[in-house]
């Protein structure tokens, strides 16, 4: 998504696009860990947040 939106629309860009990934390790496989890994709603609202304090 973020690459359409940066060939499409860069002038419309205020800020740079984030990637809000995983870490870059392997997946776990434990349940409990996995749930960790994947990125939570709660750092996807800190990256939306940052972008929009610019």
């Amino acid at each position: 998504m973020v690459s359409l939106i940066s060939t499409k629309a860069f002038d419309s860009l205020v800020a740079p696009p984030q990637l809000i990934t995983p870490p870059h390790s392997p997946v776990p496989f434990s349940p409990a860990l996995e749930k960790l890994w994947v990125p939570s709603a709660d750092r996807i609202e800190a990256a939306v947040r940052s972008v929009l304090e610019v």
